[in-house]
């Protein structure tokens, strides 16, 4: 499996499980690092007994941080190499690694102080601003994820602080000060803007849970990049498939610096690709950076559309199918979605 491939299929594995604790070794350490920006790495022996007591805690604690950071295990007693660049002498030993360094935790051994201590190393997850250009310039370093901007009183602070820490993994929380009135807004994508529910309040929990539900329900674009940083969103999304769309340089190779200035160029057409069939996610990529499993996909020649049946696992158990359709400009919608309707029955997914 190809460097882009482990990447995006480990970053689905963790979040997929963010309350499990996954097993590494000597093979995977190195892309588990670069899959997932924060890892608590457990280091463990199986007949140490001070290992086996402090396994569960760091179980206890993966679910208490809701897939915030990364956790992991890894035999000290057989990955000596990796045990070694670490220090280790003893077992167990617990590390948070985070923006290529990290940092011992020497703490209280329960589940508790393993979750307060890293979460007071991570930062809080929502990122308090004052002014519109503050806004924009909060809003530009989104990359390809959603952000959910909120305005109102200390009341709604709090309980957006709340689901920030709660949802670490779902985007990006903005807090807007100085709003006179409630509002949430919601961008996703390239510049799509979806309002919040006007009733969610700092102390209705019902319309709290609203607010969640409209979360959940509007994380995806209609037509977005994917990239190791979000593709477990659609891998756990329950879409029946992905409709890549992979755009090209002048001389044919793969797109890379020009992908997104495409997708802007042609977002409407694909938007309305995505409307026609909502179980199925219209996605772009940099097609030279991830050229290692679009070729898995079937990807030979660019630029084109690739219709993938499932998600990034099936690849793992072989059971990937894709259809290719040449990309031509400008793209015609109603053509697109005529060859999605002749081509899902093929791979099982009904028209």
């Amino acid at each position: 499996m190809g460097q882009a491939v482990r990447c995006l299929w480990l970053a689905a594995v963790f979040l997929a499980n963010s309350e499990e604790v996954v097993e590494l070794d000597g093979q995977n350490f190195t892309w588990a690092m670069r899959a997932y920006p924060r890892l608590l790495l457990f280091f463990y022996a199986p007949w140490c007994g001070h290992s086996r007591s402090l396994d569960p805690e760091v179980r206890r604690a993966a679910a208490e941080l809701q897939g915030s950071v990364a956790v992991a295990k890894i035999d000290a007693s057989m990955e000596v190499e990796i045990a070694d660049e670490f220090g280790i002498s003893a077992y167990p030993g617990l590390f948070l690694l985070q923006k290529g360094s990290y940092e011992e935790f020497t703490g209280r051994r329960s589940a508790a102080a393993i979750a307060d201590w890293t979460r007071s190393k991570i930062g809080s997850a929502l990122e308090l601003v004052n002014n519109s250009d503050q806004l924009q310039d909060a809003l530009g370093r989104r990359g390809v994820h959603s952000a959910l901007v909120a305005t109102g009183d200390a009341g709604r602070q709090a309980t957006v602080k709340r689901l920030a820490e709660r949802f670490r993994t779902w985007g990006k929380f903005i807090f807007l000060a100085g709003g006179l009135h409630p509002r949430v807004q919601l961008f996703r994508g390239l510049d799509e803007l979806l309002e919040g529910p006007a009733s969610a309040s700092a102390s209705d929990e019902e319309a709290e849970q609203k607010l969640v539900e409209f979360m959940q329900a509007h994380q995806l674009p209609l037509f977005g990049e994917v990239s190791e940083e979000n593709f477990y969103h659609y891998e756990t999304s329950g879409a029946r498939g992905l409709l890549w769309v992979l755009f090209a340089e002048s001389g044919g190779t793969p797109c890379s610096s020009r992908c997104r200035q495409r997708a802007y160029e042609q977002q409407e057409a694909l938007r309305q690709v995505a409307h026609s069939r909502r179980d199925v996610k219209v996605v772009f990529a940099d097609a030279a950076a991830h050229k290692d499993y679009l070729l898995m996909l079937g990807a030979r020649e660019f630029p084109v559309f690739l219709l993938q049946k499932g998600t990034l696992s099936a690849i793992e158990v072989g059971e990937i199918e894709t259809w290719a359709l040449p990309l031509e400009s400008p793209i015609r919608p109603e053509a697109i979605i005529s060859w999605m309707d002749q081509v899902l029955p093929r791979l099982g997914v009904a028209a």
